[in-house]
């Protein structure tokens, strides 16, 4: 138990308006992609929303969560390699990230992730014992933001192996990177923020991610795939810009706008039916123009099942999905969305008829409105990975301000068969009030190849009750 006596204690005012906004905007899920997971101290982590997920991890290994790590055996090794992966998809848990613009604003009981290149001081002795409460006795880490001294307390007997005390060592004589989750328990007169630490660990380096897929693979690596697309994308010391195609000049006015696509992932397990449609909808209509707005929209479950019986594993079906030379644009990285493929329910849905420069406009106001969105890719259905994965066929077709809800043959007989009432989905996308008009369309390609397709099944049907 980490004791902290304070001089000075900063608590949030009521009435500041403006540090709360800060605080807000630096708000954000907490997810880590750790190379090593150092620290997990499970009495404390386990009272988070997410704590029962660590805790069925370390049941999981064999792990007595009653008791520190030391003198378990092998379980601790088995509970790091549970535990890695369900941080790195860590959904219901927000907190403040530390950092320049938010640094002067903790205060005692925030919750907050960190990360920095550290020292240790007092490095831990084997086996480690409990804390005294004195800082000049335990062992912590400490780090600057700016002017101020961040000191990152933590209980030794909640380290992981003896390897991540080892790196403690290490991290005495060189500073080491070091990223994290805790608590806010003092803000001293000095300026120095004191956190105790809840989980903590080294984050993984693209190199590192590589070297992983590149075990974890079974598909030949496809063409464009390079050391940018494994960037670690939570964790500020490791990341870098993730792969742009070049950008293409503006058109000339009156001059045709070139014209691409993108699919877009969410967490399926954190909607509801309908809930994906209207917000693609409500967000692709915000950034493409009315006067110049076509847009083809289609949701559906990603369903990796048959690329999975294929021989394919989730590391293979994402790097396919996104890898090309010339590069796509995207905003998810292999491992990010090889992680989130393996441990969730993953819906796409894709967007045709956007300019080039809106892709990115759409990536960010996604972000910022839909709590489930997990990040796009360019659309290319050359790739055999997305021609097989993404949907065929829109569903909804946008022309300037009206919205056309768009059918197929089959689907039109199945719903009369099914005596659905078609007029229900125009009068319910009608109250939304994001279009003038609301119209069924029909696709008549996709008709027309429905119908050649029944014609040949009736002709060899006929065929076989004539032999």
């Amino acid at each position: 138990m980490n004791v902290v006596m304070v001089n000075a204690v900063r608590e949030p005012g009521l009435h500041d308006e403006v540090v709360a906004e800060r605080l807000r905007k630096s708000s954000q899920t907490w997810r880590a992609r750790f190379s090593s997971v150092d620290l997990v101290n499970l009495p404390r982590i386990a009272m988070l929303a997410d704590g029962k997920a660590v805790l069925s991890a370390a049941a999981k290994a064999g792990l007595d969560g009653t008791k520190p790590f030391g003198g378990q055996g092998l379980a601790p090794g088995l509970f790091v390699q549970n535990v890695r992966p369900l941080f790195e998809t860590w959904h219901a848990e927000e907190a403040r990230k530390l950092g320049d613009s938010t640094v002067d604003d903790v205060y005692r009981g925030l919750l907050v992730s960190f990360e920095g290149r550290m020292r240790c001081r007092n490095a831990p002795r084997m086996p480690p014992t409990e804390p005294t409460g004195v800082l000049a006795k335990d062992p912590h880490l400490l780090f600057d933001i700016g002017e101020r001294r961040v000191i990152i307390t933590f209980d030794p007997r909640w380290l992981t192996t003896s390897t991540a005390s080892g790196t403690l060592h290490t991290a005495a004589r060189n500073p080491l990177v070091y990223s994290g989750l805790g608590v806010v328990t003092a803000v001293l007169e000095d300026g120095t923020v004191r956190v105790s630490a809840l989980v903590f660990g080294q984050p993984e380096t693209p190199f590192q991610s590589q070297l992983k897929h590149t075990g974890t693979a079974r598909l030949r690596p496809p063409a464009g795939l390079t050391t940018a697309d494994f960037q670690n994308e939570h964790s500020t010391h490791t990341a870098q810009p993730l792969p742009r195609p070049r950008p293409r000049p503006r058109p000339r006015e009156g001059t045709a706008m070139s014209r691409t696509g993108v699919a877009l992932f969410f967490d399926e397990d954190q909607v509801i039916s309908g809930q994906i449609d209207r917000s693609v909808l409500t967000q692709s209509t915000r950034i493409a123009p009315e006067y110049r707005r076509d847009l083809g929209v289609a949701v559906a479950s990603l369903v990796v099942g048959p690329a999975v019986e294929a021989g394919a594993t989730a590391a293979d079906i994402t790097a396919h999905l996104l890898a090309r030379a010339p590069s796509l644009w995207k905003s998810v990285t292999v491992p990010g969305l090889t992680a989130l493929i393996s441990s969730r329910n993953i819906a796409v849905s894709t967007v045709t008829g956007l300019a080039t420069e809106q892709i990115e406009d759409l990536d960010e106001l996604m972000r910022a409105e839909v709590p489930s969105y997990l990040g796009g890719v360019e659309l290319d259905r050359t790739l055999p990975m997305q021609e097989r994965l993404l949907p065929e066929h829109d569903q909804y077709h946008v022309v300037g301000a009206e919205l056309r809800l768009v059918y197929s043959a089959e689907s039109r007989y199945l719903d009369e068969a099914d005596g659905l009432d078609l007029d229900q989905p125009l009068d319910e996308w009608r109250q939304t009030g994001l279009f003038r008009t609301v119209r069924w369309e029909e696709d008549t390609r996709q008709s027309a190849e429905e119908e050649r397709v029944a014609v040949h099944l009736l002709q060899d049907w006929l065929g076989g009750r004539a032999g």
